[in-house]
C-alpha cells in the first residue's frame, strides 16, 4: 500500500472519463489555483515532494496502519453489503484528514484521497457499475456547502472511469448523534432512513454497486444503504471507504 500512497505506480492510473464535464475541469483548475496539491502534509502540515500524489509524507505514511483485507470479513453475514475496501485503520492521522474534510470546511482534500481510495478499488480488481456516495440530507449538505461522500467518489470515479450515481439514495431524515451509541442501537436508528427513488433507479437490477464513504464504524449506516439497493434489485454492494474502525472487529490489529 505504501508504493501506492508515495504514487510510484501512477502509470496505472487511467485518465479521467469523457463524461467529465467541462465545467468540472474548470472548478478543478481554480482548486488548484486557491488550494495547490501536495505541497504540505495533509497530517503533520509539514512541506513534502509533490511526487506525494496522495498529499501524505512518508514519515505519516508511515505511522497508518494500512489494510491489506476486508475488516469486516468475521462479519459480513451480519450486514447486507457483501465487502468492504478500506484504506487504513481509523486511527489518529486518518481521523485528523477526515475530521478537516468532513468538519474543518476543506473539501479540496477529497482531491487527494479520493485517488488513494480508486486505488484501494483496483488492486481488489472488482468490476463494478457505479459509484454511489451514501447520502446525506438536503439541509446537511446546504449547511455544510458539500457532501464529503460525494466529493469522494467524485475524484475515485475520474481514475476508475466508472459513473457516479447521486440520484439513487435519499436519505429521507435527519438522525441524531450516534457517537456514543452500540452498533446494535445503531442500527435500530437507522432503520427507514435511506431509501431508493424509483424515478431513478432503473438499471439497478443486476448491478454491482460502489458504495462510498468517508469512515466506516460500526457498519450501520453501510447496512442500512445497501438494503435499500438490494431492495431495488442490487446483485451487490461493496462499501468503499478511506478508513474503518478494524479494531471493532479485529481488536489484533490496535496493536
Amino acid at each position: 500500500m505504501r508504493a501506492s500512497v508515495n504514487g510510484v505506480d501512477r502509470g496505472k492510473q487511467e485518465r479521467p472519463p469523457k463524461s467529465v464535464k467541462p465545467g468540472t475541469r474548470i472548478a478543478d483548475r481554480l482548486l488548484d489555483l486557491v488550494f495547490p496539491q501536495n505541497i504540505y502534509c495533509l497530517c503533520c502540515g509539514d512541506t513534502m515532494e509533490s511526487s506525494r500524489v496522495h498529499g501524505i509524507c512518508d514519515k505519516c505514511a508511515e505511522k497508518i496502519n494500512w489494510l491489506d483485507h476486508d475488516p469486516f470479513r468475521a462479519s459480513l453475514e451480519d450486514f447486507a453489503f457483501d465487502h468492504v475496501l478500506s484504506c487504513c485503520v481509523y486511527g489518529f492521522y486518518p481521523r485528523k484528514i477526515m475530521h478537516d474534510l468532513k468538519l474543518h470546511g476543506k473539501p479540496y482534500i477529497a482531491r487527494s484521497i479520493g485517488p488513494l481510495m480508486a486505488e484501494k478499488a483496483q488492486m481488489e480488481g472488482g468490476v463494478y457499475t457505479a459509484l454511489i456516495p451514501v447520502p446525506c440530507t438536503a439541509a446537511k449538505k446546504k449547511k455544510r456547502g458539500y457532501n464529503q461522500a460525494e466529493l469522494l467518489a467524485k475524484y475515485a470515479a475520474k481514475q476508475l472511469g466508472l459513473p457516479v450515481r447521486t440520484d439513487i439514495l435519499i436519505k429521507q431524515k435527519e438522525t441524531p448523534s450516534m457517537r456514543l451509541s452500540t452498533g446494535e442501537e445503531r442500527r435500530n436508528l437507522m432503520q427507514g432512513v435511506f431509501a431508493v427513488d424509483q424515478n431513478a433507479c432503473a438499471g439497478l437490477p443486476g448491478a454491482d454497486i460502489l458504495l462510498v464513504d468517508d469512515v466506516l464504524t460500526t457498519g450501520s449506516t453501510a447496512d442500512a444503504c445497501a438494503l435499500a439497493l438490494k431492495a431495488a434489485g442490487v446483485r451487490t454492494v461493496s462499501v468503499l471507504c478511506f478508513a474503518s474502525s478494524a479494531r471493532a472487529f479485529e481488536p489484533e490489529l490496535e496493536h
